[in-house]
């Protein structure tokens, strides 16, 4: 039985179970409520000292009404204590938290930054057979025949050397929900076998648990590392919920993986200048930019920095905070979502002139410093990328920036691998019915 099957079967399992012991409670309580309201009743109305249900149906107009009244109010009852009971999230002190409390997260948690650095790569090797990898070659085969079916290579690159030393890749996506095509997201993130999933954040979208997600996506969480999205972020319980699911120390952090160095900042946490979260970023590029054996830089977060259509506002302060602090340690690339649709820019600049005068409302004007729609080497700037496409209802795509070399508004994900002895980053945009829409190159193997 292949990964995905197993993944399948064991989400079908659990899921009947579930729905089965919650059919039962649903019975059993409903029964228990109708006696004891019906008693309550009879009490009241003295209704002729009848006890079971039954007797107390086939009996007058006036009783058939006590009965009725009694099973409505129960179901409410029965129903209102289930969804408290299933959606609270118990602590350690056996306190509950109740869904219905909404939180400001830039009020209600700050942490010490604590950086973790450790490399992933470091684990044994038998680890890579969580995701069913038996062995690199394997993943080399898949490449091959995607490269043979949807692409040629030599139309994207001349004069450049083949591709085929052994690497890794890594999948990026965010704006999961939990339904069917979330599902088809993780099947496919399942097939192409990658050593790590960053997200992008919003893993859930207005519920009242976390229980979805973490249960649809069981198969591939040993392998993420999250962002903190404004939806994660909504009510407090779920807040924990995620956090304590994904391990999370901080709502922002680093780490090593492989040759990169992945920063997940919290765009839901206070990140101005100033801030514990901006001091930590600060310091951590300026810690990995004399690492010798680093020769990428990514950071994920959920709002974007340059965004065609969710919070413009916000955009202008997270790009005038961070991405001159982004140019100055040569980050690689920026992904988000927020904007539920796939984007990609050119390698940009920030306009540091132009910035200085706009008014909020009007878009942008980055430096764009190569024109290419397809090969960078060693380019000058970061390359900014959307991909909120993991499952969430998608947006139109409204607005048409000139940075931009594409916008697509289709599910799917951003699979990054990573070639010729780490110099080499290979981006493409699959579609969750198996089409690649882009992809991209950047190379430093020269540097």
């Amino acid at each position: 039985m292949s990964l995905k099957e197993i993944g399948l079967v064991y989400l079908f399992k659990k899921r009947i179970i579930e729905n089965i012991e919650k059919l039962f409670d649903l019975i059993n309580d409903i029964f228990v409520s109708i006696y004891i309201i019906s008693f309550i009743f009879k009490s009241c109305y003295a209704s002729n000292n009848l006890v079971l249900v039954s007797k107390i149906y086939n009996s007058d107009n006036n009783n058939k009404k006590i009965v009725i009244i009694s099973i409505i109010i129960s179901i409410v009852i029965v129903t209102a204590f289930s969804f408290k009971d299933s959606y609270s999230l118990t602590i350690t002190d056996n306190d509950s938290i109740e869904f219905d409390y909404i939180f400001n997260p830039n009020e209600y948690i700050e942490f010490d930054p604590i950086e973790k650095n450790e490399s992933l790569s470091n684990s044994d090797n038998n680890n890579k057979k969580k995701l069913g990898i038996d062995n690199i070659n394997n993943k080399d085969d898949k490449r091959q025949q995607k490269e043979n079916k949807n692409y040629d290579i030599d139309r994207l690159i001349t004069n450049q050397t083949k591709y085929n030393s052994k690497g890794y890749n890594f999948i990026a996506v965010g704006d999961w929900s939990c339904n069917e095509e979330t599902r088809k997201t993780i099947d496919n993130i399942l097939y192409e076998e990658p050593d790590l999933i960053i997200t992008t954040g919003d893993h859930v979208k207005q519920v009242p648990s976390a229980a979805c997600w973490i249960n649809m996506s069981k198969p591939i969480s040993d392998k993420m590392k999250i962002a903190i999205g404004n939806h994660d972020a909504e009510f407090s319980n779920i807040y924990k919920q995620i956090i304590d699911y994904h391990q999370l120390e901080n709502p922002y952090y680093s780490h090593n993986f492989e040759n990169i160095h992945f920063i997940s900042m919290s765009t839901e946490h206070p990140y101005e200048q100033g801030s514990k979260q901006y001091n930590f970023i600060k310091n951590d590029l300026e810690k990995i930019s004399k690492n010798a054996y680093i020769d990428w830089i990514i950071v994920h977060q959920h709002k974007a920095l340059y965004s065609t259509k969710q919070d413009k506002t916000e955009a202008k302060e997270l790009r005038d905070t961070y991405h001159p602090l982004f140019e100055k340690y040569d980050v690689d690339l920026v992904i988000s979502s927020h904007n539920q649709y796939y984007e990609r820019s050119y390698p940009i600049l920030y306009n540091k002139e132009f910035e200085k005068i706009i008014d909020k409302s009007v878009p942008p004007k980055p430096i764009i410093t190569n024109h290419s729609k397809s090969y960078y080497k060693n380019p000058e700037g970061i390359i900014f990328l959307t991909v909120g496409t993991a499952g969430d209802k998608l947006d139109s795509v409204n607005e048409s920036s000139n940075y931009y070399v594409i916008q697509e508004s289709q599910f799917g994900f951003l699979n990054i691998q990573i070639e010729n002895n780490g110099k080499t980053l290979i981006g493409e945009f699959q579609t969750n019915d198996g089409k690649i829409v882009d992809e991209f190159y950047l190379d430093k193997y020269n540097v």
